[in-house]
């Protein structure tokens, strides 16, 4: 018989998004997003067919969680019934005391996992869903140590917050260390797992991360949603499924050979436009990313430019990332022997005495502000 399941993941209820630069009306828009984004699960599992949700952690963000979003997952969950839902806390959500999961009376047909080794629970004849929970918010054990499942043949999937140290993002937190070789190493069909938010669907090693339901960060592009899963004997099969409502934008734009600021904001205008393009505007976030070099007098203010696309009404948010460079020939001006020059010659010094790439990026800065102000040109922060 056909068993069928819809996981998610990183939700991340009541984010603040302040990150972003999301403030006010719009950080309240973006949070409703999120509980609309589980009641899309929900009725995405009903019309399917589905007889349970997984849920791979980070539903909700612990410090920020309060007695409305109790409620509201209460009252959410129980109107899926019978539809069972099961969920494995990650580090944001964990199992901490006082946390939404050791305080609310959950309806029936929740189980939350509170160990931090993987228990089973059947599904249906045949198939077991074994899962676990995060107790603190550093936890550091492999949710895959342990012997191969050896209970009574079967399918058997894992539920588990963790991060797959082979495909680790850059800069990613490490929760709940794996490796993916471990799922079938311990008799698992399918590890359903939380804590990265791109979409993983790894068929032939049987890992799944359904990444954020909705976009967090400007990197969390394209289309994004739950996954449906659906065990047929020993067969398990995998449909991604894209609802998400909100849209992240990232775009490139070339300011080169721009003498103006005026100039600047008018490719940019433009560059947003088509970046946009099928988008909804009102739920759109997008980051430009201005490249190029530029004249000395086209001093750009990233704060005064994303002010003035926001009044253009373009998109929800616009925010502006400086990587343009000034077309100045340090070379040719540490050969004067006027103040830049010598300010250049002694950036330059202390670039080559520089032990890091950090200490030489902020240099570059400082030679390239220091000789904005030197040449009399309006200097705007990046």
């Amino acid at each position: 018989m056909t068993f069928r399941l819809l996981h998610l993941a990183d939700l991340h209820l009541d984010r603040s998004f302040a990150g972003l630069g999301c403030h006010g009306d719009l950080a309240r828009r973006r949070r409703h997003g999120l509980r609309e984004a589980l009641r899309r699960a929900g009725d995405t599992a009903l019309r399917h067919g589905c007889a349970a949700v997984t849920i791979g952690g980070d539903l909700y963000e612990q410090e920020r969680a309060g007695v409305d979003t109790e409620r509201f997952l209460v009252e959410t969950f129980a109107s899926w019934r019978p539809m069972r839902v099961f969920i494995a806390p990650g580090n944001h959500d964990s199992l901490l005391p006082g946390s939404l999961y050791r305080r609310a009376e959950w309806p029936d047909n929740v189980h939350v996992f509170n160990a931090p080794v993987l228990e089973p629970v059947q599904l249906a004849d045949g198939l077991t869903l074994w899962g676990l929970g995060h107790r603190e918010p550093a936890w550091q054990g492999d949710p895959l140590a342990g012997e191969p499942v050896q209970a009574g043949g079967g399918v058997h999937l894992a539920l588990f917050h963790g991060a797959e140290l082979g495909s680790r993002p850059d800069g990613k937190s490490i929760h709940g260390p794996f490796h993916a070789a471990d799922v079938r190493r311990r008799g698992f069909s399918a590890a359903l797992c939380g804590h990265y938010h791109r979409r993983r669907i790894d068929s032939v090693g049987a890992l799944v991360y359904p990444g954020s339901p909705e976009p967090l960060t400007f990197d969390e592009t394209g289309g994004r949603g739950p996954v449906l899963v659906e065990v047929d004997g020993s067969d398990v099969r995998y449909e991604p499924v894209d609802d998400n409502r909100w849209a992240m934008v990232v775009a490139d734009c070339d300011a080169g050979g721009c003498g103006s600021s005026a100039a600047v904001l008018e490719r940019v205008e433009a560059a947003v436009a088509g970046a946009l393009a099928g988008a909804d505007p009102e739920r759109a976030l997008v980051r430009v990313d201005l490249v190029g070099d530029l004249d000395p007098g086209a001093a750009l203010d990233a704060y005064s430019m994303e002010s003035a696309l926001q009044e253009r009404n373009l998109a929800a948010l616009i925010r502006v990332r400086d990587l343009t460079a000034v077309a100045f020939d340090a070379a040719a001006i540490a050969a004067e022997r006027t103040t830049q020059g010598t300010f250049v010659r002694a950036v330059q010094a202390a670039a080559a005495a520089a032990e890091t790439d950090d200490e030489r990026a902020e240099l570059d800065e400082a030679l390239r502000y220091g000789l904005l102000a030197l040449s009399g040109a309006e200097v705007g922060l990046r």
